[in-house]
């Protein structure tokens, strides 16, 4: 069964830029991490793709609020759509939080974090171009998300075993809360691409 008809194909392609864009967030954020210089300019980058970001989302709510077919539950639809947008804004936050706080250049512990979210937002992104033939890419949605579960299982251990060495090594109370704002932030990335991948597997469940 193919999921998008004909007239549903720029819904299609809407959803697909927003899934782009947040890999794009991804890739800046790893950018900061593994050179921390020109944070400001970064930010900024980052910020006006955030506000194309946005643009996309609200063409995609007005289709979704005037489209007679839609390619899915107006339900599904929307809850994707505002899952995609809550990661980009963590994504966002977890540079902002850097520079309004001055945390000074992340450690491999953060880069590794880093890493597994970027990994998770590709994973993200394949899933939703294979959506136009739902029947057929099954296996493959099922399978980014699946890996997306598994990604977001090792992200967690990283954020308790982070925090942890944070309180034990770290004696200044200051850089401990700088530091716990930006693991909890990456955590909370990562928890939302889980649900976005939870979205898509129901999907595949209910139209394949």
């Amino acid at each position: 069964m193919r999921l998008f008809g004909h007239k549903d194909k720029e819904l299609f392609i809407l959803l697909n830029e927003s899934a782009r864009i947040v890999v794009r967030g991804g890739e800046i954020l790893k950018e900061v991490v593994y050179d921390y210089k020109d944070l400001d300019l970064k930010l900024a980058k980052l910020t006006a793709m955030e506000h194309e970001g946005d643009r996309i989302i609200e063409e995609l709510i007005r289709r979704l609020n005037t489209s007679f077919i839609l390619p899915f539950d107006r339900e599904d639809a929307f809850e994707l759509v505002q899952a995609l947008a809550v990661v980009l804004d963590y994504i966002t936050g977890i540079i902002d939080r850097m520079i309004l706080y001055k945390t000074g250049e992340p450690d491999d512990r953060v880069r590794e974090m880093v890493e597994i979210l970027c990994r998770s937002l590709e994973l993200q992104e394949k899933a939703f171009n294979m959506l136009n033939k739902v029947e057929q890419n099954k296996a493959g949605i099922i399978s980014c998300c699946e890996e997306i579960t598994s990604l977001e299982r090792k992200q967690d251990s990283l954020y308790r075993n982070g925090l942890a060495r944070l309180f034990e090594n770290e004696k200044d109370p200051i850089q401990i809360i700088k530091w716990r704002e930006v693991y909890e932030h990456i955590e909370m990335a990562q928890d939302y691409v889980q649900d976005v991948a939870e979205l898509l597997s129901s999907i595949v469940v209910k139209y394949s």
